[in-house]
């Protein structure tokens, strides 16, 4: 490995054991400052995709083959949730050679523009947008609600995505009304409501101090969630429209996801011609924190 880049990583990946280590000591602001440096210095750069602010990182080399890899969160989450995926860590692989990835904040969300519309399939128009203008080409990966955004946009612009990845996806029917109860929670979180949440969403819940709370909360509040909440709709469900889904779909589920109905991930492989479904073990519903090592693999088709 050149030593330059020997450097660069072992630089990121001490930056990123202290950005995890440091939401017991320093402010919630600080740590998530933290992070943004590690991308950086990770050599994943801050740029502007169409109305989204984004963190883009390339691996290309001018006259080779690029590919594009575009990566979408969730509901109250951001950009930042991609992390190990952008720099490798944690079991997962950096990404390989000859791969750009571009890591995008939702509209209302880290810098991006507020929309007039939060509607899910207005936001994936939202996303096409900012993807169309960079790459003709695409692999899409979505968590949660971002997933269910990627997955709309594999329905309307075919020719843009080649390759869908759906993480622990929402946007199907559910009877339990599961799905609904976690974007109302986060549409308008309270401390317990946020700690209910965490032990739902991770197979091993990550310690939080009392202290950190108050700050995760705000930073929640500060997002689109009522918005998006609002502008939830059953006319925006996928179930009648996986088969309309032409590009190779690989469906990412952390098995012990508490957050979406478990019956989401066959669905979603059932639907989708020609779909691959990849559960995961003790992993909950953000995988590409907790195990990002098979979803890199998912991704980029990593070793």
């Amino acid at each position: 490995m050149i030593p330059a880049v020997k450097r660069v990583l072992a630089a990121a990946a001490a930056l990123a054991v202290l950005a995890a280590g440091v939401l017991w000591f320093l402010p919630f602001e600080l740590h998530v400052g933290l992070l943004k440096a590690g991308l950086r210095l990770g050599g994943a750069a801050p740029v502007t995709a169409g109305s989204l602010s984004a963190y883009e990182r390339s691996t290309c080399v001018a006259g080779a083959p690029c590919r594009c890899v575009a990566l979408v969160h969730g509901m109250g989450d951001t950009a930042l949730t991609w992390n190990k995926l952008m720099l490798g860590g944690d079991g997962a692989p950096p990404p390989p050679a000859g791969v750009r990835v571009l890591a995008v904040n939702m509209p209302g969300t880290d810098g991006s523009a507020p929309s007039a519309d939060y509607g899910i399939r207005a936001q994936s128009r939202v996303l096409r947008a900012a993807l169309e203008a960079r790459c003709p080409r695409w692999t899409v990966a979505g968590n949660s609600l971002g997933g269910w955004m990627a997955g709309w946009l594999a329905v309307d612009w075919p020719q843009g995505v080649e390759r869908l990845v759906l993480v622990n996806a929402a946007g199907l029917t559910d009877p339990t009304e599961q799905a609904l109860a976690t974007a109302r929670l986060l549409a308008a979180p309270t401390i317990p409501e946020m700690k209910a949440f965490s032990a739902r969403a991770y197979a091993v819940p990550k310690p939080v101090p009392e202290r950190a709370w108050p700050a995760v909360i705000a930073s929640i509040r500060s997002r689109p969630t009522a918005a998006i909440l609002a502008a939830l709709t059953l006319d925006d469900v996928l179930d009648a429209r996986l088969k309309d889904v032409k590009a190779e779909t690989v469906v990412v589920w952390g098995a012990s996801d508490r957050v979406l109905p478990a019956g989401f991930a066959g669905r979603f492989a059932k639907g989708i011609r020609g779909a691959k479904l990849v559960e995961i073990a003790a992993c909950g519903h953000l995988p590409q924190q907790e195990c990002p090592g098979p979803v890199a693999r998912a991704v980029f088709g990593a070793p």
